[in-house]
Formats: C-alpha cells, sequence, structure tokens
C-alpha cells in the first residue's frame, strides 16, 4: 500500500514536471503539487511502519534494550529481535 502510494506519487510529479516545461500553465503547477503531497504522506506512512506496535510485543517479535549508568536503569527502548537469529 505505501509503496503504492510513493509510485502514484512520483508519477503525478512526473507528469506535473513534463507539463510544466512543456506547457507552462497553472494544471502544471497542481499536478506537481498534488504529486508532492501524495509523495510526501507516502514516504511518512512508510516510515511510521518501522515503529513496534503493541500487538508486536504481544507476539513476542520485540525485545526491551535497558541503559544502565552506574548500575541504575536510565532508559529503556522497545526493539524489534534480529530476524536472522
Amino acid at each position: 500500500m505505501m509503496e503504492t502510494l510513493i509510485m502514484l506519487g512520483l508519477i503525478i510529479l512526473i507528469i506535473g514536471l513534463i507539463c510544466l516545461f512543456v506547457d507552462k500553465s497553472g494544471f502544471a503547477f497542481l499536478f506537481g503539487v498534488i504529486g508532492a503531497y501524495i509523495l510526501s504522506g507516502g514516504i511518512m506512512m512508510h516510515q511510521e511502519s518501522h515503529k513496534p506496535t503493541a500487538m508486536d510485543v504481544y507476539q513476542g517479535k520485540t525485545t526491551l534494550e535497558i541503559t544502565y549508568k552506574d548500575g541504575v536503569p536510565v532508559d529503556s527502548v522497545v526493539v524489534f529481535k534480529d530476524k536472522e537469529k
């Protein structure tokens, strides 16, 4: 889904740029703006998909990494387990 959205945004952006060089109308600018919005939305959705969810924790796909300073836990981060192990 996200990859499709990114590709759609790229295609619309490229069509807008081609129209801008050929026609120089407001229609081409509109194509460029719409393409840029779709592309940026797809990129943001793609980046958000790499964060662990509560379901990932429940299913055992994650582990808790704790940072200690002088023997005292100061920070913890939920990360995905290595898939190679």
